[in-house]
């Protein structure tokens, strides 16, 4: 017995000192969020409320301050239906004065909307997902991969195959020469016309337009000596 109490004192300031080591893991910090991170009014476009809920990550001990002027907007806690159809026929919570603050005590979704004129249908509603305090924010996906190009297509030669003549050996045929030209080149040469010289034809021009001048002269000449003895006579 007495053996018994020894390793009960023993143990026991071991167990105490962990128990007090795990319990602070399992506590979560409470955060205040002000709901839109403004105030809590008809918004800009209709999502604006959602999307903000969307990027945050609430937590059990968190709380939400919906901060509004009294007597133009409220705070009404109700069901999804509800939420879903602007209407509050049964509501869950209802907060007139502002700025109302709301704790998150229990992990689920919860839906507020302000049920002043059309507000709601104007976009004035959220809903809020609140996590246990031992989860944690969810990891952004990873992403997906690339993958890579396709290679090109590689470029192959054709194959050339050697006619076989029956000898065994591959025959390879030689082109012909080209044919030469018909008749002797010099022939060709030899048997064009000469050019002809242009001075000599100029200088025979010029001897026959001399003597036909000569000519002409000498009638004239002639002429004139019978008429002068034609008169010599008379």
């Amino acid at each position: 017995m007495a053996m018994l109490e020894n390793y009960v004192a023993l143990f026991t300031p071991m167990v105490i000192t962990v128990i007090v080591a795990v319990v602070p893991s399992f506590s979560c910090s409470s955060l205040q969020y002000w709901v839109g991170d403004s105030l809590w009014t008809i918004p800009p476009f209709p999502d604006y409320y959602s999307n903000w809920s969307s990027s945050h990550f609430f937590k059990i001990g968190d709380s939400l301050v919906f901060d509004f002027e009294t007597g133009r907007y409220n705070v009404i806690q109700v069901t999804r239906q509800e939420y879903e159809s602007c209407t509050s026929w049964s509501p869950i919570k209802i907060i007139n004065g502002g700025p109302g603050i709301i704790p998150l005590t229990e992990r689920g979704v919860f839906y507020f909307i302000c049920n002043f004129s059309n507000y709601c249908s104007l976009g004035q509603k959220i809903d809020i997902t609140v996590h246990d305090c031992r989860e944690s924010y969810p990891p952004a996906p990873a992403p997906s991969p690339v993958s890579p190009p396709s290679p090109a297509p590689a470029v192959v030669a054709p194959s050339l195959t050697p006619y076989n003549n029956g000898s065994g050996q591959p025959s390879v045929k030689v082109p012909s020469p080209a044919p030469p030209p018909i008749g002797n080149g010099d022939a060709l040469v030899d048997n064009a016309p000469a050019p002809e010289n242009s001075a000599a034809i100029m200088s025979g021009g010029r001897l026959s337009f001399v003597s036909s001048i000569g000519s002409i002269v000498s009638g004239w000449r002639f002429g004139i000596l019978v008429y002068a003895g034609m008169i010599f006579c008379l």
